[in-house]
């Protein structure tokens, strides 16, 4: 889940396009590193948080309602990988050409930005809610909490975030704004509030346990529903955690360390968009049923893509790969590095930087996907 406010998302982006323009030596190496990172890890967190979804929706067992909004939330955090990384590794790219079209891009990714850190709020706030409710009212808590008024809720939740959106998509900055801080400072007060009660209502209830002799039944539904809530803090956790490089960054630039901050602000947004990807771990951590169904599914998928390739590539390898066509590769292969080394000497830095970019960034990922596939083909023992 990306967890910055959308006036914050701008004043670091905007802090980064300068960033940009007047890329040195560490902030070029940063922001290769960053590209990286957000590479590598934006498959994995698509599919990490696609399994989380299908596992609730499939396994009757998990389909609890604290589970159900988790299950939204992965939702959030899959946009993330899917499209806030992708647009964000796309603007760091352009900045480090020096492309013209980085500001259109910037807008896309902070506009992204906006959308999916609001309905992230929102959703927290939900989980965070129906776990007060079910601690705090817990006689009452079934006629509460149903399977409509959770579908009303989430429904709101996205209506909101598009109507933010439109706001940002129409320029009206002063509203977004505007909106985007009394929406911060209430999620952060209604988590500290939220969680406090619970803290206290969970020692009373421990307490209680402890001098009387409550039915075995009360202790277990107790029991399952600490649990839960314990699952709940992990996640709340992992944001913070997530999200201090960020408020540092922040801080920078408010006390004036401008130059600190144009430094630091892509690992940041990094960390920021990186906990989409611990929040599904978590889940798989804490619930011992979601993680077995989670692997089950992955081996389901995996096995039927990878047999799927190794079906087909190895009854047309021998016609596939011959002398001739291997010659012909390196021969290639070559020209192409030959061409590269004319662009260097001609000077013509932009059009080889530009080469260079899109050849690693394809490089990186098919050597991530050729080996997960061999690896998976290997036979072991």
């Amino acid at each position: 889940m990306v967890n910055f406010s959308s006036a914050n998302s701008t004043n670091i982006t905007n802090t980064t396009s300068r960033e940009g323009d007047t890329a040195d030596g560490p902030s070029v190496a940063g922001a290769i590193i960053v590209i990286i990172i957000n590479t590598i890890t934006c498959p994995f967190t698509v599919l990490l948080n696609v399994l989380v979804i299908k596992a609730v929706k499939s396994t009757p067992r998990l389909r609890t309602n604290s589970n159900v909004l988790l299950a939204c939330l992965a939702v959030t955090d899959a946009l993330t990988g899917l499209l806030g990384q992708p647009l964000f590794v796309l603007w760091k790219i352009f900045l480090l050409f020096g492309l013209s079209d980085s500001g259109t891009v910037e807008i896309c990714f902070s506009t992204t930005v906006i959308v999916i850190v609001t309905a992230s709020y929102f959703h927290l706030m939900l989980v965070t809610l129906e776990r007060l409710l079910a601690i705090k009212f817990t006689m009452q808590y079934p006629n509460i909490i149903t399977d409509e008024k959770m579908k009303r809720a989430v429904l709101v939740v996205w209506i909101l975030t598009f109507i933010l959106g439109v706001f940002r998509v129409l320029k009206m900055s002063l509203v977004v704004h505007s909106l985007s801080l009394p929406l911060t400072l209430s999620c952060i007060l209604f988590l500290a509030f939220a969680y406090f009660v619970m803290y206290r209502e969970t020692r009373l209830q421990q307490e209680k346990i402890k001098t009387q002799q409550l039915p075995q039944q009360e202790v277990e539904r107790f029991n399952k529903e600490n649990k839960a809530l314990k699952t709940t803090v992990f996640v709340v956790g992992a944001v913070i955690f997530c999200l201090l490089p960020l408020c540092f960054c922040l801080i920078l630039l408010v006390t004036c360390f401008c130059d600190i901050c144009y430094t630091i602000a892509p690992v940041t947004q990094t960390c920021a968009m990186l906990n989409s990807l611990v929040n599904p771990l978590i889940y798989c951590w804490r619930q011992k049923e979601m993680r077995k169904v989670i692997f089950r599914l992955r081996t389901q998928v995996a096995d039927a893509g990878i047999q799927l390739l190794a079906i087909k590539f190895t009854m047309q390898y021998s016609n596939i790969v011959n002398d001739e066509k291997m010659k012909r590769a390196v021969l290639v292969a070559w020209i192409l590095a030959f061409i590269s080394g004319v662009f260097r000497v001609l000077k013509m830095a932009l059009v080889l930087r530009s080469l260079s970019g899109l050849f690693i960034f394809s490089c990186i990922l098919f050597i991530a996907f050729a080996y997960f596939v061999m690896y998976r083909e290997t036979p072991t023992g």
